[in-house]
């Protein structure tokens, strides 16, 4: 059985907090491969400050030249809202049967798990792995995915930065180098992208 991991996000930019969030899991949870996903028309966010087109040759650009990942355009192929659960039955469908999908998050979003669309049959599809990020309390958390089931919770070191923070930063002109893939930073130089 083949266990494949899937961090979806707007990637609006990508950033080393995804990067690192991502091999953590994969290392932890000794996944064959991950799949990068970016969202297309998220339902819970506003629109995103640059076009579907970029932030998906972002994700190429941050996590294409690493073994065992690959990006996806299957939310943009949907069309519609980019509602979980639609895209782990999609993904269902082209995946190699038995294949168990682990659903990475970060602490932030397991506390709103129970808004998202239909979270109890996303619950079903796959594995969902909360990785604590910042401040958050590991305790806090695994208390709550025990109330919740089917969530694991892993206490990782994951840089506590945000793509609003990057966005903001590179609006006001300050460097961003530190906070995002050399690729990526060259990419939204290039394009012109969050200029204040």
């Amino acid at each position: 059985m083949s266990k494949i991991g899937i961090l979806g996000g707007a990637f609006d930019p990508p950033h080393i907090g995804h990067i690192a969030l991502a091999e953590q899991v994969k290392k932890e949870l000794k996944l064959a491969s991950v799949l990068i996903i970016p969202t297309a028309n998220p339902p819970h966010k506003e629109k995103s400050a640059v076009p579907f087109r970029q932030r998906f040759e972002m994700a190429a650009l941050a996590f294409g030249d690493k073994e065992g990942y690959a990006v996806s355009d299957i939310e943009h192929r949907l069309g519609g809202q980019s509602y979980t659960i639609n895209t782990l039955r999609a993904l269902k469908e082209i995946l190699p049967p038995k294949t168990e999908m682990y659903f990475m998050i970060g602490g932030d979003q397991l506390f709103t798990i129970e808004k998202w669309y239909r979270y109890e049959a996303v619950l079903k599809e796959c594995r969902v792995v909360a990785v604590t990020r910042g401040d958050m309390s590991y305790t806090d958390m695994q208390e709550y995915a025990n109330e919740i089931g089917r969530i694991r919770v892993l206490n990782c070191d994951i840089p506590d930065i945000s793509s609003s923070e990057i966005r903001a930063k590179a609006a006001a002109g300050e460097d961003i180098s530190d906070m995002v893939p050399e690729k990526v930073l060259k990419y939204i130089g290039t394009e012109g992208l969050y200029r204040g």
